[in-house]
């Protein structure tokens, strides 16, 4: 079966860079023939005669007096592709004496060549200069543009470096921040893990039909969780199973004392969420709701999205704040979380909520469609 030009070009990986390394070789060629003096018939063939200090009356002559189509000109285009592959070869970090020995060596190389090259081919044998006269005027003319393709190739090639350390930094905060999220994460499973089997351990001898039901939830929980146990985040959808099934489980152990309502329209469940983001607010919601009260509480989860944000709240009925918020382990955590997944991108707060009574947690984050592979 014949590879596929993907496959060749994968084979081939100096192809490209040659292909454009002789396209802009004869791009420059072409350029400097266009360059051509326009005295070039009173002078014969090749530019034996001084360059004309009048002002240029069309583009040629312009190039011309420029320096295009000298033989500079041509070595510069020629040597260009070499002199970018000897400055990714530097390592300015390690070896900077080393780096301007290499600077200093390779200007001095490239004007004796362009130099000599010159010498030969501008002044027919017989018309030469005496090499001692030709030596200041040599510096001249091919000192500075060497010296300019050079600091031009430095420019470009620190522009590149910065680009690529800006990559690399950031990806090593994404992974710095992914590794956090999966160590937080890992901080509320057991947490949770410990709350439910101390329910269960409660009702097992008062109501075993009910401690039967709540272990059956846990261990889909349990499940549905060890199946993105690799993920840092996961779609809404998920999350508000995994929400639901907790509070079916505490609505187990609070009996007809807790009541709960989701209101997560179909649109937003691909949305992307960090894994476990609801239970510590919910858990929070009955503890100082429907666990604070005798005749229990009711909790309501809520998403909405406006533009680009996706916003989220958990809030209870319960007695409220006798005075400011205080921020707890569970909404602390969720914090620490959220700046890890979506740093200086997301919001959260803890306040009173809107009827008066209870309390409300809002968070505020960028809608991020879920891509199903977000691993740790």
């Amino acid at each position: 079966m014949p590879a596929s030009p993907s496959q060749e070009n994968a084979r081939r990986p100096w192809l490209f860079p040659v292909i454009g390394w002789g396209a802009f070789v004869l791009a420059a060629i072409a350029v400097g023939m266009y360059a051509e003096s326009p005295m070039r018939a009173i002078r014969g063939a090749g530019r034996t005669a001084p360059r004309l200090p009048a002002p240029a009356t069309d583009v040629p002559a312009l190039l011309y007096q420029l320096g295009v189509g000298s033989v500079t000109w041509f070595a510069a285009a020629a040597g260009l592709p070499f002199i970018a592959w000897v400055a990714r070869r530097i390592d300015l970090d390690r070896q900077r004496n080393r780096a301007i020995a290499i600077v200093v060596t390779l200007l001095i190389a490239l004007v004796v060549a362009s130099s000599t090259a010159d010498y030969l081919l501008t002044f027919p044998s017989g018309m030469r200069p005496p090499v001692r006269a030709y030596i200041p005027m040599a510096m001249r003319l091919h000192f500075l543009p060497w010296a300019a393709v050079l600091g031009g190739v430095a420019v470009f090639e620190a522009r590149r470096r910065a680009r690529l350390a800006a990559i690399e930094r950031e990806r090593l905060r994404a992974q710095a921040a992914e590794q956090r999220l999966v160590a937080l994460s890992s901080q509320l499973q057991p947490h949770f893990l410990f709350n439910t089997l101390q329910g269960i351990s409660t009702l097992i001898h008062r109501d075993p039909q009910a401690a039967d039901d709540m272990l059956t939830r846990l261990s889909d929980l349990l499940r549905d969780v060890l199946r993105n146990r690799d993920r840092t985040r996961v779609p809404l959808g998920d999350e508000i199973r995994y929400a639901r099934t907790y509070l079916e489980i505490a609505q187990i152990r609070f009996g007809q004392r807790l009541t709960f309502a989701i209101d997560v329209p179909d649109e937003l469940q691909r949305a992307s969420v960090p894994l476990f983001l609801l239970q510590p607010l919910i858990e929070n919601a009955l503890k100082h709701g429907a666990g604070a009260q005798i005749r229990g509480g009711h909790v309501a989860v809520r998403a909405t999205r406006e533009r680009d944000r996706l916003h989220l709240q958990v809030q209870d009925d319960g007695p409220g704040f006798a005075s400011a918020p205080v921020e707890r382990v569970g909404l602390g955590n969720t914090r620490e979380r959220l700046q890890a997944a979506f740093p200086n991108d997301h919001h959260i707060s803890l306040g009173p909520a809107d009827s008066g009574s209870g309390a409300i947690v809002r968070i505020d984050l960028p809608w991020q469609e879920d891509a199903g592979d977000s691993r740790a």
